[in-house]
């Protein structure tokens, strides 16, 4: 089974409650640093109790963990188009819905329109960096 895990940089929280809003979806088992045990030696900073440690929800079946790396830890940010995660559905006013709420506060790449391969097709960046890429197509 493929999974997908999303790091962020202390918006791991926000990026799950609009999640949520977005695919009508709740997360499971969110767990912050300060749920982890505690090192005497080395004790988590104030700074990261409330940081998501691992979280998960469900997306179209797909399960998607958060977290966020804290600074010390290493996260390096890039922003790119390597990487998009796609929404397939034969379900067009989903698709618009989704879209929709995706693009608020982000960038649409590419609108949803008619393409040679797809009835609707579209890419946009979340609010979070994350690239999408939707598809609404039913068989001729």
């Amino acid at each position: 089974m493929l999974e997908v895990y999303l790091n962020f940089k202390d918006e791991a929280a926000d990026a799950i409650t609009f999640y949520e809003s977005v695919f009508d979806v709740k997360s499971e088992g969110v767990m912050t640093f300060a749920d982890a045990p505690q090192d005497p030696e080395n004790p988590t900073p104030d700074a990261w109790k409330y940081l998501i440690i691992n979280a998960t929800m469900t997306i179209e079946g797909v399960p998607v963990m958060f977290s966020d790396v804290p600074d010390g830890m290493g996260l390096t940010l890039i922003e790119g188009n390597n990487v998009s995660l796609v929404i397939n559905t034969e379900d067009e006013a989903k698709i618009d819905r989704i879209f929709s709420r995706l693009a608020e506060g982000g960038k649409v790449t590419m609108p949803l329109g008619e393409t040679f391969w797809s009835k609707k097709y579209g890419m946009v960046v979340d609010k979070f960096g994350i690239n999408w890429m939707l598809n609404y197509f039913v068989e001729p």
